[in-house]
């Protein structure tokens, strides 16, 4: 879970609550369409009449195709951004904080693997431990990036604090807008803590090698990696 504060006393104009609710449902909406098509295509591979479990190894081509068939992996992570908003004086000091859950939605573009981004060896397999009889594959997928960022604003939790010559209908409410607005900046600027970061990287390498042993076979040995990875 990411907790990310901005504490800057900038104060924007009034909240594009309307441009912000727009933004979200495009975000929720690109986010279900990704899921669909996501599913939509590991069912088709495993729906594949050509499929046999002990059947000798596939082609290369074959795998790579299906492979960039599914186009896209995506993963999501839950977070949330707080935003505080605020200003010193005489007369008292205020202080708005706006708490907002986000979902961040990443992608891997498996239409974009390389050419050689799949190959086969036998001799890798007999090597493994516990013995691979059909050989492994080796597949080499680009690293995952941030496509969506989704606001849950009708989640937020608020909090005002008011100095004792302060009105919150002014004061209170000109700086909770200010923080509600700068909240769609914050969550687009969130960094994924390192576990975070790690999880990503595990579950997209999972969701290729889940593809791959659905058109190879569990006798082949599968090893899914990150271009440039070695490891």
């Amino acid at each position: 879970m990411i907790d990310h504060a901005w504490k800057s006393r900038r104060v924007p104009g009034r909240a594009p609550w309307g441009t912000m609710l727009a933004a979200a449902a495009i975000a929720a909406g690109l986010a279900a369409y990704l899921h669909l098509a996501q599913t939509a295509a590991l069912d088709a591979v495993r729906r594949d009449p050509r499929l046999v479990m002990d059947a000798p190894p596939r082609p290369v081509a074959e795998v790579t195709s299906a492979v960039r068939a599914m186009k896209l992996v995506t993963v999501e992570i839950d977070t949330k951004v707080k935003v505080d908003r605020g200003d010193t004086s005489w007369r008292g000091d205020v202080l708005a904080s706006v708490e907002v859950p986000v979902r961040l939605q990443y992608g891997t573009d498996l239409s974009k693997m390389r050419v050689d981004g799949v190959n086969f060896s036998s001799v890798l397999g007999a090597e493994r431990p516990g013995g691979a009889d059909l050989g492994v594959y080796v597949i080499e997928v680009p690293r995952p990036m941030r496509i969506a960022t989704e606001i849950f604003g009708a989640q937020e939790a608020a909090e005002v604090q008011i100095g004792w010559l302060r009105l919150r209908s002014r004061a209170g409410e000109y700086y909770l807008g200010a923080a509600r607005r700068d909240a769609s900046d914050g969550a687009r600027d969130l960094t994924l803590l390192p576990a975070d970061a790690k999880r990503v990287e595990r579950e997209t390498l999972g969701q290729v090698e889940a593809l791959v042993r659905a058109l190879v076979g569990e006798r082949a040995g599968v090893i899914v990696r990150f271009a440039g990875d070695r490891s």
